[in-house]
């Protein structure tokens, strides 16, 4: 890896994240406005939204890389499909267009959070 690619270590609400970055550089204790993109692995219509079954808001860290999560939340919006997960919300493309999911708790994972900067 170059400077330009790596690892970003963050902390929102006390809970420590990882996510990849690409293209840009990050100094330590550099304070930037940001926003957060993922790649998922896609999963079956039951799973996402059987298996939230407490109704929870929250990322879970998984053992597959250091920048994979399990994502416990709740869909905001549809085009682009927008889910809480708590500390963060994240984009999930487009895979439905049905009004009656928001609302709804879902389950989801990341395969790869990325991070990268608000461009003014």
């Amino acid at each position: 890896m170059d400077k330009y690619e790596g690892t970003v270590h963050f902390e929102i609400n006390g809970n420590d994240y990882k996510a990849f970055f690409y293209g840009e550089e990050y100094e330590p204790g550099q304070n930037v406005e940001v926003e957060f993109d993922q790649l998922e692995s896609p999963l079956e219509w039951d799973v996402i939204f059987n298996e939230n079954k407490d109704k929870e808001l929250r990322i879970e860290k998984t053992e597959n890389s250091e920048w994979s999560y399990y994502g416990y939340g709740r869909i905001k919006s549809i085009s682009p499909i927008t889910a809480d997960f708590g500390d963060l919300k994240l984009e999930l493309g487009d895979w439905t267009n049905d009004p009656k999911v928001v609302g709804e708790y879902i389950y989801w994972t990341i395969d790869r959070l990325d991070i990268s900067k608000i461009k003014e």
